[in-house]
């Protein structure tokens, strides 16, 4: 079974599609180019082709962007589909009969689903026409929310009174049970009880799941009382788990998986917020659902954003579940901006005074996470230069560099928050050893079963597998040089993956020339995969595809692998000229490390004097200046260029 769907149903189908021609079928223009056909990438935007599909072996993949896949992963890329809702909208294309596991539960829930879309309508229409409504309809006015945009999102009202809803159920031919077990009413525990309506009184709000079936209500107090909260959401259900529905995703989905420029999804605080942003043309906003925002929800937001901005309220506990969500977001290696409203006002509040394009504008210069912690942190200190708020800044800024697992962004991360609080870059980077993440996980893969849906960002086709992080067999190594048969060490994977998320930057080219020669590196593949890039940078052509081609089994699965940390790149307002001097400072390290280690262990004079300069060298270049840094490589290699000749 594949996630509930016999695995040779599966193969059928993807047999069947003819991808090139699915892939045409969403307005793309697909070219043939030799033996493959390309595309410009439907993924990010590009205007030189990038994206290859091999409908040979029935798999596409993008050298711009590292995305890859089979027929099912892009139509769930595209349409923001679960695995077996892509294998489905597939069969029935080619007329394969897709038969499921059956699910003892399917009845029940299917009996909820009719219930809560029925009873939808039903509060749709006391809004409309129930008199007890007229303070609903007089707050949707108020709130400029017209009769469009209700009728949309078939916002309702819940009349008073339990009776209501009984008598509504019986008509329908539903029972108090389902009623009671849907989150609607509770039960009485005694004889004659009738039990209460938990949304009576209440202005609704339809939650709805990616499918965009009604699974639940948030309810919003009309009249203050204090012995109820401003919202009452629903209950745990069968159908409806908070932590794992996002307000407005089903409209939203579509629109971030068909952006071709940022797969960004905007997150905001409350359901008018959503819709405000949706109706005022920005489609892809999505709200949480009363509760913190969680590693769930960022699962469900991975498999189609790229870019995460946040748009909470400015104020202290905004400022705290902006710093939280953004931690969560990093531990998945999804970049994350922030938007802040002025005045104190929130996504609804503004656009209402404002012209959309206001809003474009604030998207477009949000500013990265560290630029708005460091921020939020000094604001919450009497003396923000002061040893100690310095340390508790430094601190939580840490803590959330330290929930990203890239190095990349955090190498990125690390530099830019040193710009922010005027510390040398090399104090932090030694600090982050010291911190551990406390806040987030990667969001967990989810059991296999036919509910389950596939985390899908690393995987590879079969023929890119993850041959990238294992360790050779003995084999393998048998004949030869063995460093050579291992990836690539860890600093200079992330050179590689940097550079290929700044392709075509000439200013680095410089640099690279200069600083980093090949005899910096230990793996040759990185030296061949740099000077590539320094003659793709040189020449203004794709030539990462013909490097791509022309290698081994093994290194091209080193290379899909770089490919896939190079598309997860951080929003930073650190200059890519910055970090790549960092870079330089941390392969220079390592390489007069690696030539310390070279000499004998015990030497005479010379030898020892050796020893000192080069720790003392090591040292240098994580704590002096850039100026400083650039004389002593150039030092280093003047010295190598003499001995040569």
């Amino acid at each position: 079974m594949a996630k509930g769907i016999p695995e040779a149903t599966v193969e059928e189908v993807k047999a069947r599609i003819d991808l090139a021609d699915l892939i045409a079928s969403y307005g793309i223009d697909v070219r043939v180019a030799g033996a493959s056909k390309k595309a410009c990438c439907p993924f990010h935007h590009e205007k030189t082709p990038s994206f290859h599909i091999n409908e040979t072996k029935g798999f596409y993949h993008c050298f711009g962007c590292g995305e890859s896949g089979d027929a099912i992963k892009f139509v769930e890329k595209m349409d923001g589909l679960t695995f077996i809702e892509a294998v489905k909208k597939l069969a029935a294309q080619c007329g394969v009969t897709v038969e499921e596991k059956v699910d003892p539960e399917a009845g029940r829930r299917k009996r909820l689903y009719a219930l809560l879309a029925e009873l939808t309508q039903f509060y749709h229409r006391c809004l409309l026409q129930a008199n007890e409504a007229e303070p609903a309809r007089a707050y949707l006015t108020a709130r400029d929310l017209g009769p469009e945009i209700q009728d949309a999102y078939q916002i309702g009202y819940a009349p008073n009174g339990v009776a209501n809803i009984l008598r509504w159920a019986e008509k329908y031919k539903y029972t108090p049970e389902e009623l009671e077990a849907a989150g609607v009413i509770r039960r009485g525990d005694r004889p004659g009880d009738l039990g209460y309506h938990r949304f009576g009184g209440r202005l609704m709000f339809a939650i709805r799941d990616k499918q965009g079936r009604v699974v639940g209500y948030s309810g919003r107090q009309l009249v203050a009382s204090k012995s109820s909260g401003k919202y009452v959401n629903s209950p745990e259900t069968p159908v409806f788990s908070k932590k794992r529905i996002l307000y407005g995703f089903d409209k939203a989905m579509r629109a971030i998986a068909q952006d071709r420029k940022a797969h960004e999804v905007i997150v905001c605080e409350g359901q008018i917020d959503c819709i405000r942003l949706q109706t005022r043309g920005f489609p892809n906003a999505v709200a949480g659902q009363g509760t913190a925002f969680t590693e769930d929800h960022v699962a469900m937001l991975r498999k189609v954003a790229d870019l995460v901005t946040l748009v909470y309220d400015d104020d202290a506990a905004g400022h705290a579940a902006t710093i939280k969500s953004a931690r969560l977001c990093l531990a998945a290696e999804l970049p994350v901006r922030v938007v802040s409203l002025p005045g104190g006002d929130d996504p609804d509040s503004f656009l209402r005074a404002h012209p959309a394009e206001d809003f474009r504008r604030l998207l477009e210069n949000a500013e990265s996470i560290m630029s708005f912690q460091v921020r939020a942190e000094r604001a919450k200190e009497r003396d923000p230069g002061s040893v100690d708020a310095v340390a508790r800044i430094t601190r939580e800024v840490l803590t959330t560099v330290a929930a990203c697992p890239s190095a990349v962004l955090k190498a990125a991360m690390t530099g830019e928050a040193a710009k922010l609080l005027g510390l040398p870059t090399a104090a932090l980077a030694e600090e982050l050893g010291k911190v551990k993440a406390s806040e987030p996980k990667r969001p967990p893969r989810p059991a296999p079963s036919e509910e389950a849906e596939p985390d899908d960002a690393d995987e590879l086709p079969e023929d890119m597998d993850s041959e990238a992080n294992a360790a050779p067999s003995a084999a393998a190594l048998s004949g030869e040089d063995a460093g050579q048969a291992l990836p690539p060490p860890p600093e200079e994977r992330a050179l590689c993956a940097f550079l290929l998320a700044n392709e075509y930057e000439k200013p680095l080219d410089g640099a690279l020339g200069e600083f980093l020669p090949a005899s910096v590196f230990t793996h040759a593949f990185t030296a061949r995969f740099v000077e590539t890039w320094r003659q793709e940078c040189a020449k203004g052509e794709d030539l990462f595809a013909a490097f791509a081609d022309g290698l081994p089994p093994r290194e091209r699965a080193w290379f899909d692998a770089i490919l896939l940390d190079a598309g997860k790149s951080q929003a930073s307002a650190l200059a890519a000229t910055d970090i790549l001097k960092e870079f330089v400072r941390t392969l220079w390290a390592e390489a007069l490390r690696r030539r310390r280690g070279a000499l004998p262990a015990v030497g005479d004079a010379a030898v020892e004097a050796e020893r000192l300069r080069l720790s003392m060298d090591v040292k240098r270049l994580a704590t002096v200046r850039w100026h400083t840094v650039k004389d002593l490589v150039r030092g280093y290699r003047e010295s190598a260029s003499a001995k040569t000749a």
